[in-house]
């Protein structure tokens, strides 16, 4: 035993008890019994060490695609970015320069003087810069367009149903610019439960038929309509031919830009095929200013489109581009975001979210410029006029008109009622308390 013991002195213990093979036979141990056991805790300690192994790589393969999607998603925010600080400021700027000369045409006057030949060179200059304000506007919804997809996907971030919000304003733009008096008219005409402008749906099929079964059997009325004016109509067509006349993009830029002043008063005396495209528009906007002018009607008088209504419609929806765009006042205070003569509709979708992301990608800390509307900063930002009376198409509904449904589930929105008159300035209401405006 111990010539064994000096050959294999590892299968000893202290005391001497012998754990060979021989020896566990000896104390009547199987030896397979051993070997199997042996054989499993060594694929035991395989099997454990490879399931380590396994999550571990599979551990480390899941950290790198989470960092490599965060490095995509930090690369389309910042993307996003871009595009946002490129193209948010330029059209909230195009935006004021067009509200302001459509509200000095209705609210004061302005261009009253084409008559008179010894003012008729100013007259046909402020004629002029309201047609650049239109074009250049349009051009930056042409670009905003181009930039569609990239601007949804900010808009759809987080957001499982997905959010149009800009996108659905400026719908509403070109439905008021394009759509026809009576296509108005049956938009205004759904009443207190009349959808956004850019929400609408389309008519039930039902009424489609009737309505032009009605049409057919009435064709006084027909003619009549078709012999109302429809000044400052705009047609979707022309509305998209005078934005793309009106992108330049630099060699080497980055960004799309619009015509300055000069180059636009220069091809639209020396380009026909430029001119061509203002003509109309022209020649409506010169009959606001000669014809009868603004003496407070609202945009439908008795249900009906009448010489103002695409003006005022026009010049509310722009307010609500600043609202938008500007919520906290950064660039235009609240004395210059009165409505003329508002319409009560329904709310943009997700115009919160839309709203804080805004912030967010823009960088627009709280602390820096939310001073002026601490407490419930984003309630109400269609609702920053609450005048006095009601609308009357909110009222009441003319006979024989059936709403339909707005699509977003819900109504109202933007504040309802007459300001008065010019000279009577609305009291406005905001989170912050209420004051008199007055236009500057």
């Amino acid at each position: 035993m111990g010539s064994r013991a000096q050959a294999l002195p590892g299968l000893f213990l202290a005391d001497g008890t012998d754990f060979s093979f021989e020896g566990l036979a000896n104390l009547g141990i199987n030896q397979e019994i051993v070997v199997l056991a042996s054989i499993a805790f060594s694929t035991f300690s395989l099997a454990v060490n490879f399931l380590g192994g396994v999550e571990t790589e599979k551990k480390r393969a899941e950290l790198q695609l989470e960092l490599e999607r965060e490095k995509a998603q930090q690369t389309q925010l910042a993307e996003i970015r871009r595009v946002i600080e490129r193209y948010r400021g330029p059209l909230l700027e195009s935006a004021i320069d067009l509200e302001q000369p459509l509200w000095h045409l209705v609210a004061e006057g302005q261009g009253r003087e084409l008559g008179r030949e010894d003012a008729c060179s100013k007259a046909s200059e402020t004629v002029r810069y309201l047609l650049f304000t239109i074009a250049q506007f349009l051009g930056y919804f042409e670009v905003m367009r181009r930039e569609g997809p990239r601007e949804r996907s900010f808009l759809q971030a987080g957001n499982f149903q997905g959010s149009d919000t800009l996108q659905t304003l400026l719908e509403g733009v070109r439905f008021v610019l394009c759509s026809s008096n009576e296509g108005l008219e049956r938009w205004y005409n759904q009443g207190s439960t009349r959808p956004h402008p850019g929400a609408r749906n389309r008519q039930p099929r039902e009424a489609i038929i009737a309505a032009a079964r009605a049409a057919q059997s009435n064709g006084a009325s027909s003619s009549l309509a078709a012999a109302r004016p429809e000044l400052f109509r705009i047609s979707r067509g022309t509305q998209r031919a005078i934005g793309s006349l009106m992108i330049t993009t630099p060699q080497g830029a980055e960004r799309h830009y619009t015509l300055s002043y000069a180059e636009f008063c220069r091809r639209l005396e020396t380009e026909p095929s430029f001119a061509v495209w203002f003509k109309q528009i022209e020649a409506d906007v010169r009959e606001l200013m000669t014809g009868d002018a603004w003496a407070g009607e609202r945009p439908f008088e008795g249900f009906v489109a009448g010489r103002w209504t695409r003006v005022l419609l026009l010049q509310q929806l722009l307010v609500e581009v600043f609202d938008l765009l500007d919520p906290d006042l950064v660039r235009l205070p609240m004395a210059r975001r009165m409505r003329l003569m508002p319409v009560r509709w329904g709310p943009l979708p997700n115009i919160e979210q839309y709203t804080r992301q805004l912030k967010e990608l823009s960088e627009m800390h709280w602390d820096l410029f939310g001073r002026g509307r601490q407490e419930n900063p984003l309630e109400g930002l269609r609702d920053l006029l609450l005048s006095v009376t009601v609308d009357e198409g909110d009222q009441a509904v003319p006979a024989g008109t059936a709403p339909h449904s707005n699509g977003n589930g819900s109504s109202g929105g933007s504040a309802a009622g007459p300001p008065g008159s010019v000279a009577q300035r609305s009291v406005l209401s905001s989170s912050s308390g209420s004051f008199s405006e007055e236009r500057p």
